[in-house]
């Protein structure tokens, strides 16, 4: 893998909706590893969050990257500590970047630096496109039986 087909992956799933990490997790573990990466990128290194912040960042990052996904806060929060991309104290009210497994990390390295925002909007914006074209000559396709009949 290298950064070109992480990010046209990423671009892929982000014209999607409703992607589920559950069904990434045990069917496309490439994909649920990417995403976690992706979600790793809202945390800076060396700082500590509270749980609060935590939310907050998920809940912006759901908004905009993570869009695809059909996820709330807290079960993105789980996988992220489940799979040591977030260390979390035992209290539960500390976070802090962790260290994820190899599978997940190659993508959070891969992926520094890649304005991933701005491909997803790009991907989205693309299928948006592609569903109006189709939708009008479809449109299009209808009109004209309907026309053909009447002459």
């Amino acid at each position: 893998m290298n950064t070109t087909s992480a990010t046209d992956r990423f671009a892929v799933l982000s014209a999607r909706t409703g992607v589920s990490l559950g069904i990434l997790h045990s069917t496309r573990g490439t994909d649920f590893n990417l995403m976690l990466a992706v979600a790793a990128r809202s945390f800076a290194p060396g700082r500590n969050y509270t749980e609060q912040e935590v939310n907050d960042l998920l809940c912006g990052w759901l908004a905009s990257e993570g869009s695809m996904l059909a996820v709330d806060h807290v079960e993105l929060r789980r996988w992220l500590v489940d799979c040591r991309v977030l260390a979390r104290d035992d209290y539960g009210r500390a976070y802090a970047l962790g260290t994820p497994a190899p599978e997940i990390a190659v993508f959070v390295g891969l992926l520094s630096g890649v304005d991933l925002a701005a491909i997803g909007d790009a991907a989205r914006s693309r299928d948006s496109k592609a569903r109006e074209e189709r939708k009008r000559k479809w449109d299009e396709g209808k009109w004209n039986e309907g026309r053909g009949a009447q002459s």
